[in-house]
């Protein structure tokens, strides 16, 4: 994505696979497979002619223009500039199933990634080249130009909103201008359409995770403008994790404490212990088959289940529980010229250690 000063945002929105037709599916998965090896293409360009792209004061950049010259050729150009016929690695040639468009966004995608691995290494991080990492993960790319995707809302089908997407597979080679489209049908919920209404969709990425389940993140572009009053009184709101509670705040301000708040979610605490339960029971299951040597596969399963159960619970719990606090700290900031400070919980499993006469119970807790 380009530069810009505005704030932007993510929004992740899952895919309604199950509505798909087969060839939408089909369709997801081969552009996703197309662009990946289009990356990693360039990636390894990139590579095998570092010296020659990398720009820069400390040479940490990569010259996007120099790789556009090794790998695209150019018949139509503009007046004073020559036409390039001849390219050392010809990519219209090497992937013939992808568009323009679509190719320069694959580049800069590469283009960004190896940039991180640039500048992680300049701050002395042991990191791995990006060509070096051998895995099938598939590496989606950023789509941000305004033609390739839209939002579309219909009223009369169950999935309401979509995601009209180009589609340049069969259409770059039969010659045509006009792209066919695809539609995928998005798991919308109040909180997507919220995030979304707070500024302009720059981009979309569509990609599938370590679950097989796949996702689209929308890029929303806001602009906001703060104006901080100087003659309001100076506060600090401290904000530290609990167990039983949620969380704990208490605003600070010279002459003294002047409220302390605890957010409390007694149903999250009721679920997670029920799934503790639950775990620890198929766990003292799995541990007795083994060691009478009986299979356990199916132990082993519902564990994994059980497992995405409990994230999926915390995760929705932590983000109403973000939404609080937000509105908290808001309200906050009409009062005061505030400054908020974040509990660190570096070596808190030192607290839990055993001969500190907590108990068992306190290590569980502090531990989970």
């Amino acid at each position: 994505m380009a530069r810009s000063k505005g704030v932007t945002i993510s929004v992740k929105v899952p895919i309604n696979w199950e509505v798909m037709t087969e060839r939408t599916k089909q369709r997801l998965r081969q552009i996703v497979g197309r662009d990946t090896r289009v990356i990693r293409a360039y990636l390894g360009i990139i590579e095998q002619n570092e010296n020659d792209l990398l720009t820069g004061k400390n040479r940490d950049n990569i010259d996007d223009t120099k790789l556009s010259k090794m790998t695209m050729t150019s018949q139509k150009v503009k007046s004073g500039y020559s036409q390039r016929s001849c390219v050392p690695h010809d990519f219209k040639i090497r992937f013939p199933r992808i568009s323009q468009n679509e190719m320069a966004e694959c580049r800069q995608t590469a283009v960004a990634l190896y940039e991180s691995y640039l500048k992680l290494k300049r701050n002395g991080r042991t990191v791995s080249r990006p060509t070096s990492i051998s895995c099938v993960r598939r590496i989606p790319r950023w789509s941000f130009v305004d033609r390739t995707f839209r939002m579309v809302k219909n009223r009369t089908t169950v999935p309401t909103w979509w995601l009209d997407l180009r589609d340049s597979l069969d259409s770059v080679q039969e010659g045509r201008i006009h792209h066919d489209r695809l539609i995928i049908p998005l798991k919308m919920s109040p909180y997507h359409l919220n995030q979304m209404r707070k500024g302009e969709t720059k981009a979309v990425k569509l990609y599938v995770d370590r679950s097989r389940k796949w996702w689209v993140t929308f890029a929303v572009r806001i602009t906001t403008f703060q104006v901080q009053n100087e003659n309001l009184p100076v506060a600090i709101l401290g904000i530290d994790l609990g167990i039983e509670k949620a969380a704990c705040s208490t605003i600070l301000t010279p002459e003294k404490t002047r409220e302390t708040r605890y957010f409390v979610q007694r149903e999250k605490v009721k679920l997670i212990k029920k799934y503790d339960g639950l775990v620890s029971d198929l766990q003292r299951e799995m541990n007795t088959r083994r060691n009478n040597n009986l299979s356990f596969d199916r132990i082993a399963e519902r564990l994994r289940r059980m497992r995405s159960k409990r994230e999926n619970i915390a995760r929705e719990y932590d983000r109403v529980l973000v939404r609080k606090i937000l509105d908290y700290i808001s309200e906050l900031s009409k009062k005061f010229t505030l400054y908020v400070a974040i509990g660190r919980l570096k070596n808190i499993r030192m607290l839990a250690r055993r001969g500190n006469y907590r108990g068992r119970k306190f290590r569980g807790m502090i531990h989970s």
